[in-house]
């Protein structure tokens, strides 16, 4: 996926659409969705041009995660949620339509039209171990591409 310098989170950084506007820092902006899921659904974007969560470096991802809690906290106590759902997702394929990552912080309430949990599935025979590996592969040629 490629960042589009014109997506719908890139003018608002840039001013260009009005936001309701939650937090803001040097690095990061949360502001209600226009679409809810729920009302007090929230978006959590970087300043930075990422399309998805694994074009966003480490440090600028570390501290989009340092806000998440408060904004959590903040959101169940504005609405009366029961509960919330986190969500990034990373890629087309997983439901992402603009091209800028984002998080999402959902309300949620004991009955809401929300449909949840998603199906699950099993691994078989030696599955999960091949799945392990291949993970923890990809991470030490991440690392030593790193180091």
């Amino acid at each position: 996926m490629t960042y589009d310098p014109q997506n719908i989170f890139a003018k608002i950084l840039r001013g260009e659409i009005p936001a309701a506007k939650v937090l803001e820092t040097n690095h990061a902006l949360a502001f209600l969705d226009i679409g809810p899921v729920n009302k007090g659904h929230v978006l959590v974007i970087p300043k930075a041009e990422a399309a998805t969560l694994s074009d966003l470096p480490d440090d600028l991802a570390a501290h989009i995660g340092s806000l998440l809690p408060r904004l959590c906290r903040a959101v169940k106590t504005a609405t009366g949620a029961d509960a919330l759902n986190i969500v990034v997702n990373h890629g087309e394929a997983a439901g992402q339509t603009v091209h800028h990552v984002h998080w999402h912080i959902i309300p949620r309430f004991s009955g809401d039209a929300v449909h949840w949990p998603w199906p699950h599935q099993s691994y078989a025979h030696d599955e999960m171990e091949q799945m392990r590996s291949r993970i923890a592969q990809s991470l030490d040629n991440a690392n030593a591409t790193d180091s």
